[in-house]
Protein backbone atom coordinates (compact mmCIF):
# COMPACT_ATOMS: atom_id res chain seq x y z
CA UNK A 1 0.00 0.00 0.00
CA UNK A 2 1.24 3.04 -0.77
CA UNK A 3 0.64 6.69 1.22
CA UNK A 4 -1.74 7.99 -2.21
CA UNK A 5 -3.62 4.45 -2.99
CA UNK A 6 -6.82 4.59 -0.68
CA UNK A 7 -7.10 1.89 1.63
CA UNK A 8 -11.39 1.80 1.44
CA UNK A 9 -11.76 -1.55 -0.32
CA UNK A 10 -9.13 -3.24 2.57
CA UNK A 11 -11.41 -2.34 4.96
CA UNK A 12 -13.36 -5.25 4.43
CA UNK A 13 -10.14 -7.54 5.15
CA UNK A 14 -9.14 -6.15 7.90
CA UNK A 15 -10.15 -4.20 11.22
CA UNK A 16 -10.30 -1.05 10.89
CA UNK A 17 -8.12 -0.10 13.62
CA UNK A 18 -5.43 -2.28 12.57
CA UNK A 19 -6.12 -0.68 9.16
CA UNK A 20 -5.31 2.84 10.61
CA UNK A 21 -1.92 1.77 12.48
CA UNK A 22 -0.84 0.32 8.64
CA UNK A 23 -1.51 3.41 7.04
CA UNK A 24 -0.43 5.76 9.12
CA UNK A 25 2.96 4.20 9.69
CA UNK A 26 3.89 4.34 5.87
CA UNK A 27 2.99 7.65 5.76
CA UNK A 28 5.37 8.96 9.14
CA UNK A 29 8.08 7.07 7.49
CA UNK A 30 7.23 8.62 4.56
CA UNK A 31 6.24 12.13 5.41
CA UNK A 32 7.41 12.23 8.94
CA UNK A 33 4.95 12.16 12.06
CA UNK A 34 5.00 16.55 11.29
CA UNK A 35 4.12 16.05 7.63
CA UNK A 36 1.44 14.03 8.01
CA UNK A 37 -1.84 15.00 8.69
CA UNK A 38 -5.12 12.94 10.46
CA UNK A 39 -6.54 13.99 6.83
CA UNK A 40 -3.83 12.34 5.00
CA UNK A 41 -4.55 8.86 7.65
CA UNK A 42 -8.46 9.26 6.99
CA UNK A 43 -7.92 9.66 3.12
CA UNK A 44 -5.86 6.80 2.57
CA UNK A 45 -7.36 4.57 5.16
CA UNK A 46 -10.31 5.18 3.19
CA UNK A 47 -12.54 6.63 5.75
CA UNK A 48 -15.38 9.05 4.80
CA UNK A 49 -15.02 11.37 7.88
CA UNK A 50 -12.49 12.19 10.86
CA UNK A 51 -15.53 11.52 12.91
CA UNK A 52 -15.57 7.62 11.83
CA UNK A 53 -11.77 7.34 12.44
CA UNK A 54 -12.19 8.78 15.81
CA UNK A 55 -14.27 6.26 16.80
CA UNK A 56 -11.12 4.28 16.85
CA UNK A 57 -8.31 7.02 17.94
CA UNK A 58 -10.31 9.88 20.03
CA UNK A 59 -6.60 11.43 20.16
CA UNK A 60 -6.44 11.13 16.68
CA UNK A 61 -2.88 11.45 15.22
CA UNK A 62 -1.15 11.29 18.65
CA UNK A 63 -3.16 8.57 20.12
CA UNK A 64 -1.92 6.68 16.73
CA UNK A 65 1.59 7.43 16.99
CA UNK A 66 1.82 6.22 20.74
CA UNK A 67 0.01 3.02 19.81
CA UNK A 68 2.49 2.43 17.28
CA UNK A 69 5.41 3.28 20.21
CA UNK A 70 4.37 0.99 22.69
CA UNK A 71 3.68 -1.90 20.03
CA UNK A 72 6.60 -1.82 18.04
CA UNK A 73 9.12 -1.13 21.65
CA UNK A 74 7.38 -4.26 22.84
CA UNK A 75 8.19 -6.29 20.21
CA UNK A 76 12.04 -5.33 19.85
CA UNK A 77 11.81 -5.96 23.92
CA UNK A 78 10.43 -8.99 23.19
CA UNK A 79 13.27 -10.51 20.65
CA UNK A 80 16.29 -8.41 23.00
CA UNK A 81 14.98 -10.28 26.39
CA UNK A 82 15.08 -13.47 24.48
CA UNK A 83 18.44 -12.87 23.41
CA UNK A 84 19.83 -11.51 26.60
CA UNK A 85 18.51 -14.61 28.43
CA UNK A 86 20.01 -17.47 26.14
CA UNK A 87 23.30 -15.52 26.68
CA UNK A 88 25.68 -16.59 29.45
CA UNK A 89 26.15 -14.42 32.27
CA UNK A 90 29.35 -12.83 31.02
CA UNK A 91 28.77 -9.30 29.63
CA UNK A 92 30.55 -9.84 26.27
CA UNK A 93 28.27 -12.51 25.01
CA UNK A 94 24.75 -10.68 26.57
CA UNK A 95 26.36 -7.76 24.79
CA UNK A 96 26.69 -9.67 21.10
CA UNK A 97 23.43 -11.77 21.97
CA UNK A 98 21.55 -8.52 22.06
CA UNK A 99 23.01 -6.37 19.46
CA UNK A 100 22.63 -9.27 17.08
CA UNK A 101 18.94 -9.70 17.65
CA UNK A 102 18.46 -5.89 17.50
CA UNK A 103 20.10 -5.48 14.36
CA UNK A 104 18.46 -8.79 13.30
CA UNK A 105 15.17 -6.89 13.64
CA UNK A 106 15.91 -3.66 12.73
CA UNK A 107 16.79 -5.47 9.42
CA UNK A 108 13.94 -7.36 8.81
CA UNK A 109 11.39 -4.66 10.05
CA UNK A 110 12.81 -1.76 8.45
CA UNK A 111 9.42 0.53 8.49
CA UNK A 112 8.87 -0.09 12.25
CA UNK A 113 12.57 0.14 12.62
CA UNK A 114 12.52 4.00 10.34
CA UNK A 115 9.54 4.66 12.32
CA UNK A 116 11.01 4.38 15.78
CA UNK A 117 13.99 6.06 14.95
CA UNK A 118 12.51 9.01 13.52
CA UNK A 119 9.27 9.66 16.03
CA UNK A 120 12.31 9.33 18.69
CA UNK A 121 14.35 12.29 16.93
CA UNK A 122 11.26 14.15 16.07
CA UNK A 123 10.54 14.34 20.31
CA UNK A 124 14.26 14.51 20.54
CA UNK A 125 14.23 17.88 18.99
CA UNK A 126 10.64 19.25 20.30
CA UNK A 127 11.04 18.02 23.86
CA UNK A 128 14.78 18.15 24.06
CA UNK A 129 14.90 14.62 25.80
CA UNK A 130 14.26 10.89 24.01
CA UNK A 131 10.73 10.01 24.58
CA UNK A 132 11.99 6.16 26.20
CA UNK A 133 12.94 8.57 29.44
CA UNK A 134 9.63 9.92 29.84
CA UNK A 135 6.24 9.17 27.41
CA UNK A 136 7.44 5.56 27.04
CA UNK A 137 9.64 4.01 29.32
CA UNK A 138 11.31 0.83 27.60
CA UNK A 139 13.57 -1.68 29.47
CA UNK A 140 15.86 -1.93 26.11
CA UNK A 141 17.85 1.08 26.61
CA UNK A 142 18.22 0.23 30.80
CA UNK A 143 19.03 -3.06 30.35
CA UNK A 144 21.80 -2.52 27.26
CA UNK A 145 23.29 0.46 29.56
CA UNK A 146 23.69 -2.21 32.45
CA UNK A 147 25.44 -4.31 29.74
CA UNK A 148 27.84 -1.73 29.06
CA UNK A 149 28.77 -0.86 32.39
CA UNK A 150 28.85 -4.47 33.53
CA UNK A 151 31.79 -4.57 30.32
CA UNK A 152 33.71 -1.60 32.02
CA UNK A 153 33.16 -3.00 35.37
CA UNK A 154 35.46 -6.45 34.22
CA UNK A 155 38.18 -4.09 32.76
CA UNK A 156 36.72 -4.56 29.02
CA UNK A 157 38.51 -2.09 26.88
CA UNK A 158 35.11 -0.15 26.50
CA UNK A 159 36.13 3.85 25.26
CA UNK A 160 36.08 6.23 27.95
CA UNK A 161 32.32 7.82 26.92
CA UNK A 162 29.98 8.77 28.69
CA UNK A 163 27.44 5.44 29.18
CA UNK A 164 24.64 7.34 27.24
CA UNK A 165 26.63 8.30 24.08
CA UNK A 166 27.89 5.25 23.47
CA UNK A 167 24.25 3.92 24.00
CA UNK A 168 23.13 6.45 21.03
CA UNK A 169 26.31 6.00 18.91
CA UNK A 170 25.62 2.71 19.04
CA UNK A 171 21.76 2.43 17.79
CA UNK A 172 22.78 5.82 15.33
CA UNK A 173 25.21 3.20 13.38
CA UNK A 174 22.42 0.41 13.38
CA UNK A 175 19.80 2.88 12.55
CA UNK A 176 22.32 4.31 9.46
CA UNK A 177 22.87 0.03 8.22
CA UNK A 178 19.18 0.25 8.32
CA UNK A 179 18.30 3.13 6.55
CA UNK A 180 20.83 2.26 4.06
CA UNK A 181 20.00 -1.55 3.72
CA UNK A 182 20.77 -1.55 -0.14
CA UNK A 183 24.36 0.02 0.06
CA UNK A 184 25.47 -4.06 1.38
CA UNK A 185 25.11 -4.93 -1.96
CA UNK A 186 24.45 -8.68 -2.64
CA UNK A 187 24.75 -9.94 0.52
CA UNK A 188 22.12 -11.79 3.01
CA UNK A 189 20.69 -10.77 6.02
CA UNK A 190 22.88 -12.99 8.51
CA UNK A 191 25.75 -11.43 6.84
CA UNK A 192 24.55 -7.70 7.01
CA UNK A 193 23.98 -8.63 10.24
CA UNK A 194 27.38 -9.71 11.13
CA UNK A 195 28.97 -6.70 9.53
CA UNK A 196 26.94 -4.42 11.42
CA UNK A 197 27.92 -5.95 14.45
CA UNK A 198 31.59 -5.20 13.69
CA UNK A 199 30.66 -1.95 13.38
CA UNK A 200 28.83 -1.97 16.60
CA UNK A 201 32.23 -3.63 18.62
CA UNK A 202 33.89 -0.92 17.05
CA UNK A 203 32.77 1.70 18.81
CA UNK A 204 32.46 0.19 21.88
CA UNK A 205 35.63 -0.70 22.40
CA UNK A 206 38.78 1.09 21.85
CA UNK A 207 40.87 -2.05 21.28
CA UNK A 208 39.70 -5.45 20.52
CA UNK A 209 38.64 -7.31 23.79
CA UNK A 210 40.98 -10.93 24.23
CA UNK A 211 37.88 -12.33 24.08
CA UNK A 212 37.30 -11.86 20.23
CA UNK A 213 40.87 -12.04 19.40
Amino acid sequence: MTAKTPAKSKLGQKGSRELILEVAMNLFTQKGYEGTSIDDIREVAGFKSKASLYNHFKNGKEEISNALTTRILAQIEQVILRAYQSANSNPLPQFIAVFQAYIQWGLTHRQEFAFRIIKAQEIRMLTGQYDYLSTHPSLIYPLIEKIIKQLRTEKYPVRQIADAALFHMLIGAIARAVIDRDAFGEIDIPEQVEQVLQVCLGILFSEPPEALS
